[in-house]
């Protein structure tokens, strides 16, 4: 009997154990995301300059309560009390400098909106790593220059890309038309070149390409013979 119980006491003892371990590796999951997802918060912070002091006024890390980032301007979380961001607009800001690339540390983030603002330079070229699985960028009305990033094409949860009211130039990369989610697309008054990508799945009129007077085929003139 007391052979029994022993062993009764260790299979407890061990079941107790595994499911200590797994809590501690689901919190440390928990607390790595979380710390995650605020460094990525004050890598944006510290990269663009704040010509109007919005984000320094409400971007306060000495704040260490639960959920804490939440509640900072232009920030929704999953939950209102977890530090998991999903969406960040920070939309006329007055913000100046160049694609934030600490935005890769969000990595639940599904909507990135920094329209309107002054960011410049080029887009990473492996902007794909840096904003896996979002489904909504919104980048227009701002003067980013250089190509269109081809990796945008490996954004397959990508349902909304405006890049209108830029500097971009070159072609636009024929690889977007493989966004099969793809429902709003928009690179109007830019000044790109070439032929417009075949979306397979839907189809965008005139007025996505407006005013970039090199851009042929779909829905514009005939591209001429090659």
């Amino acid at each position: 009997m007391a052979f029994l119980m022993h062993k009764l006491l260790r299979k407890q003892d061990a079941g107790i154990f595994i499911g200590g371990v797994l809590w501690l590796l689901l919190s440390c999951g928990f607390s790595f995301g979380v710390e995650s997802d605020i460094n990525c918060l004050k890598s944006i912070k510290a990269s663009l300059q704040d010509t109007l002091g919005y984000l320094n006024s409400s971007w306060d890390f000495s704040n260490n309560t639960e959920g804490f980032i939440c509640n900072f301007l232009g920030i929704e979380c999953w939950h209102p009390h977890e530090s998991k961001v999903l969406n960040i607009k920070l939309s006329d800001l007055g913000l100046k400098g160049s694609f934030p690339r600490g935005v890769e540390n969000c990595t639940s983030l599904t909507g990135l909106d920094l329209s309107s603002n002054q960011l410049n330079g080029p887009l990473p070229t492996d902007i794909d790593k840096i904003i896996t699985f979002i489904t909504s960028l919104d980048l227009s009305s701002n003067s980013f220059t250089g190509q269109i990033p081809m990796k945008l094409s490996n954004c397959s949860y990508l349902n909304v890309l405006k890049l209108d009211n830029n500097k971009f130039s070159g072609i636009i990369p024929p690889e977007l038309g493989q966004l099969t989610r793809i429902k709003t697309f928009s690179v109007a008054n830019n000044q790109l070149s070439g032929p417009v990508p075949d979306f397979n799945n839907t189809s965008f009129g005139p007025e996505s390409y407006a005013n970039n007077t090199g851009l042929c085929g779909g829905p514009l003139k005939h591209c001429p013979p090659v």
